[in-house]
């Protein structure tokens, strides 16, 4: 039977099962590789994102400090 199913793909493709499959193996690696590509560059692009985020979150919590302290300031003055 699979000798059968063998001979009709040798018929149908004009290749051996052995030829198919080795086929199949390298579609698949290139495949794997192109989406482990696109996984990468949405990554990178993801980490990029975050970072620039990271650094005005970093901007704002300077600036909500210097406001804290000015503020701070402000009160001992005017209760002198």
């Amino acid at each position: 039977m699979a000798q059968d199913f063998e001979s009709l793909l040798k018929e149908v493709f004009g290749e051996p099962l052995s030829r198919l499959t080795q086929f199949q193996t390298d579609q698949l690696g290139r495949l794997t590789g192109k989406l482990q590509e696109i996984a990468r560059a949405a990554v990178q692009e993801e980490l990029t994102r975050l970072q620039t985020e990271v650094s005005e979150l970093r901007a704002r919590l300077t600036r909500l400090e210097e406001e804290r302290l000015q503020n701070a300031a402000d009160s001992v003055e005017s209760a002198v």
